[in-house]
């Protein structure tokens, strides 16, 4: 019983009875001690149904979960159907989690799985990692100062940091490694959530989605009305989706200038490889002066970008005056196996190489595209007759 009263819970409900079947209902008060959190936590997880969290909770000890992929490890461990939910308490204070190396980690395959109304606080790493899932929703979650290590079995020795990470393989895909894609599958749902990631990442991002859905377990995918800041690589970056991606009305903002030795550029928005994108409504904002606002590039591994929607996006680039422009320096670029995108009434603003680049690499040449009453008046280019892009 002593046990029971110092993990917290303060409610494992009778049950709740809908349409035939008995969900179990559960709430977890946190305690500030990471020995009792933790385990209070990963017993309510690990019953399923509906799980409340109130109050702080500290995660501030070793991760001990283990994923079946090598070497990577969670502080709690999410394997079935569940819904994972904050509150907010009498003085409108949001349920905190401070630190644990990625808090919560998703491998349930076949499970529909929701995390909502969380606040992590110095997360490390991940701050929600999943690697398999048949419907995911995450929604008004906030992670602030998430804290970037070494991903361990890495010998680079970089620094990670990513806020949202859903992939079935650590790293980029290749032919001897693809990835299980069916793996992660169905509605998938990033909605309304606050991402802060530390500047001093070799490789930061707010959002990273990699090698998710197929044919037969296709994804429809919505990553709506989330406020992405001090990214130092990608806010949000998308790599072969088999299914649609919809990536609409969020606020991508970063003033960090890339100086790290990760052999990647900096974009706003970046989608690669196989997928159906629509990229519609965003505030993005990339400082970088070698980065892009809006990235879209196909792969000789992992297929052709098909027909994505650009449309009514407002991308200022805010390079410091006086800084080179580098290749890379565009507000909307399209790139390699890349065919019959539509790149429409965008607004594009402030400083950079070009506003709207279209080029070749390995991979092969972009074909068949439209632009159409695309705003570059106010945009800055060195590569524009007296300065400015026409």
């Amino acid at each position: 019983m002593r046990a029971l009263h110092r993990i917290f819970f303060a409610a494992i409900a009778a049950a709740a009875s809908f349409a035939g079947t008995v969900v179990a209902q559960t709430v977890v008060v946190g305690t500030g001690n990471p020995d009792i959190d933790i385990a209070a936590v990963q017993t309510a997880v690990d019953r399923g149904g509906a799980v409340t969290l109130r109050g702080r909770f500290s995660f501030d000890n070793p991760p001990t979960g283990h994923l079946s992929m090598p070497d990577l490890m969670a502080t709690i461990l999410v394997s079935k159907d569940v819904t994972i939910s904050g509150a907010w308490d009498k003085h409108g204070a949001m349920t905190t989690i401070e630190g644990g190396e990625i808090p919560f980690a998703v491998e349930a395959r076949g499970a529909s799985v929701r995390i909502e109304k969380l606040r992590f606080v110095r997360p490390k790493l991940f701050g929600i990692f999943v690697y398999a899932v048949s419907g995911l929703t995450i929604e008004s979650c906030t992670i602030e100062n998430l804290e970037p290590m070494p991903i361990p079995g890495q010998s680079t020795g970089w620094r990670f940091g990513f806020g949202i990470y859903l992939a079935t393989l650590l790293g980029e895909p290749s032919r001897n490694r693809p990835g299980n894609a069916e793996d992660i599958s169905g509605k998938l749902s990033i909605l309304n959530n606050r991402i802060s990631v530390s500047e001093t990442a070799d490789e930061g991002m707010g959002i990273m989605i990699m090698v998710v859905g197929d044919r037969d377990n296709p994804v429809d995918m919505d990553i709506t009305g989330n406020t992405i800041r001090n990214i130092s690589q990608k806010g949000i970056n998308i790599r072969q989706v088999g299914g649609r991606a919809r990536i609409e009305r969020n606020n991508i903002s970063s003033s960090v200038v890339y100086k790290g030795p990760a052999p990647n550029y900096a974009a706003g928005v970046y989608c690669a490889c196989s997928g159906a994108y629509l990229i519609a409504h965003n505030l993005i904002d990339v400082a970088d002066p070698n980065g892009a606002g809006i990235k879209i590039k196909g792969c000789a591994v992992g297929g052709a970008t098909e027909g994505a929607s650009i449309t009514d996006n407002d991308v200022s680039m805010s390079a410091a005056e006086g800084a080179l422009l580098g290749a890379e320096s565009a507000g909307i670029k399209i790139q390699g196996l890349a065919r019959g995108a539509v790149v429409q009434r965008n607004r594009i603003r402030g400083r950079a190489r070009v506003g709207l680049l279209v080029v070749a690499d390995r991979s092969g040449t972009p074909t068949g595209h439209t632009f159409d009453r695309n705003d570059q008046e106010h945009l800055i280019s060195a590569l524009s007759e007296g300065g400015k892009q026409r």
